[in-house]
Parts: C-alpha cells; sequence; structure tokens
C-alpha cells in the first residue's frame, strides 16, 4: 500500500473530527513500513465508518 491510496481511503470522511489527526498518523506509518502502513490505513478508515454510521443513525437522509 502507498501513502496516496491510503489517504484516499479516508478522503470521504474529511469533513469529520479528527481527520487531521488521522493524516498525520498515516505519515507516520508510512515511514514505519508498508505493513503498519496498511494496518493504520484500515484501522483509521474502519474507526470514520463506524463513528460515520453512529451519528447518523436513523436519520433521513
Amino acid at each position: 500500500m502507498t501513502l496516496v491510496k491510503a489517504l484516499e481511503m479516508i478522503r470521504p470522511f474529511q469533513g469529520l473530527p479528527y481527520h487531521e489527526k488521522a493524516v498525520s498518523q498515516l505519515h507516520l506509518a508510512a515511514g514505519r513500513g508498508n505493513r503498519e502502513l496498511h494496518r493504520a490505513a484500515y484501522r483509521i478508515r474502519n474507526a470514520f465508518a463506524a463513528y460515520q454510521y453512529a451519528v447518523t443513525y436513523g436519520k433521513a437522509e
């Protein structure tokens, strides 16, 4: 996984809180290697998705 791909994964969640912190965490993980970047990218994406679901659950779109 590349840093560009990891950043694209969290792009839909750009308006949510802590997005800037997540981007900085991806940059740090990229420095530690591909495996760590892969893990961090999916962990952050799943956390944002769960947060967005919890906030919008039951609301009309």
